[in-house]
């Protein structure tokens, strides 16, 4: 009956979704316009000016001088913000804000493009997108999750030798775009590899010269300044090892397990690449930041292939729980975590879930003929 009606009347559905995403996100660049502290203008302001802001924050506690912008982003990022710097903060915000909102409507353009999806799936993925929680929340904070989305996405995306060039741009962010470059190691990609890093050896390059840093030492700064502040937020498996096992240790104890973690995930990864499905094999991937290392509400913006890709199989069982689930995380999970208010109990919990997600979908699909083992469709 619900289907039938939703069927029936889907055109008049569509349009009301538009006019209220409309308002929605109307609502969100309002907000965007007077926030953005998360935009990391500043500490690209030190850098251009010749101070080693990492030096700097480090010296402070991890704390930055501005706003919430800590610098805790690799030196590619601040290379990459000099036109920004230009600019008085309320210009440079605004500025940003335009390539965010680029990002936000390209990223569902180009998924819906390489998928082959019909028009009327095509404008409801996008407004799914622009209407989401975490995309909403990257916008008003300014974040650079977007930015850093669209490029983890290009290797897989655009067939172009640059594409794999340009994928070391997500490495500005070391919770999320480490999976690019260990994805190429797990998949024997070694010269993309090499091709992937440059980028971010370059803007390493161009920091440590422009503040007349000791090379070496600067290259590490980015990372000793992240884990000096003990980020944690009990959903993923770095954090929970932080806060119940490692908050009293040193740095060399934590990148130990750092790399244990790392070996953990690209054993997962070589799992994953038995794949065919090029998309299906990304959908997987981008959900292993978010079991892995710290992330915030943001990051989920991360389980949107896998929605898009569920939406294109939506007549497998497995594609109805992953919609269920990403539209769930997309529009609910802050209210629920809100209003329940025990995050140690309930952050580990969909943390679970999100891992016996990944691997219901992996074993829930032939990696050699790919086509769902479990291909029963509902009606």
């Amino acid at each position: 009956m619900t289907s039938a009606f939703l069927s029936k009347n889907k055109t008049i559905i569509l349009y009301f979704l538009i006019i209220v995403s409309i308002f929605s996100f109307t609502n969100t660049i309002s907000k965007s316009l007077v926030n953005g502290c998360d935009f990391q203008w500043h500490p690209s302001v030190l850098l251009w000016e010749g101070i080693n802001h990492y030096q700097k924050f480090i010296a402070n506690g991890g704390r930055g001088d501005f706003l919430c912008q800590n610098g805790e982003y690799a030196h590619l990022l601040h290379i990459l913000y000099y036109p920004f710097t230009l600019y008085e903060w309320e210009t440079a915000r605004f500025l940003w804000l335009i390539i965010n909102t680029f990002f936000i409507f390209s990223i569902p353009l180009l998924i819906c493009k390489f998928l082959k999806l019909s028009t009327y799936k095509s404008i409801l993925l996008i407004l799914i997108f622009i209407t989401c929680y975490p995309a909403r929340m990257t916008l008003n904070y300014g974040q650079q999750s977007l930015f850093v989305m669209f490029f983890m996405m290009l290797p897989f995306i655009l067939n172009y030798r640059i594409s794999n060039f340009f994928a070391g741009f997500s490495y500005v962010k070391y919770s999320s775009g480490y999976i690019i470059f260990l994805n190429f190691l797990a998949n024997k990609e070694y010269k993309n590899f090499i091709l992937s890093v440059l980028p971010y050896l370059i803007g390493w390059i161009i920091y440590f010269t422009l503040t007349k840093s000791d090379a070496i030492t600067n290259f590490f700064e980015p990372i000793q300044l992240s884990l000096g502040k003990g980020y944690a937020k009990d959903a993923d498996i770095f954090s929970l090892l932080n806060i119940y096992l490692l908050s009293s240790k040193t740095l060399p104890v934590k990148l130990i397990f750092i790399i244990f973690i790392f070996i953990l995930n690209f054993l997962l990864l070589i799992k994953i690449n038995q794949n065919k499905d090029i998309f299906f094999k990304m959908s997987l991937i981008m959900i292993c930041p978010l079991i892995f290392f710290p992330h915030s509400n943001y990051d989920y913006i991360l389980l949107f292939p896998l929605l898009c890709f569920s939406l294109r199989n939506i007549e497998y069982f497995i594609s109805r729980i992953n919609i269920y689930f990403v539209i769930y995380f997309f529009y609910f999970n802050r209210i629920v975590k809100h209003l329940l208010d025990i995050d140690f109990i309930y952050q580990p919990i969909s943390l679970i879930f999100l891992i016996l997600l990944l691997f219901a979908n992996i074993y829930s699909y032939n990696m050699k003929d790919n086509l769902y083992i479990f291909n029963f469709k509902i009606i």
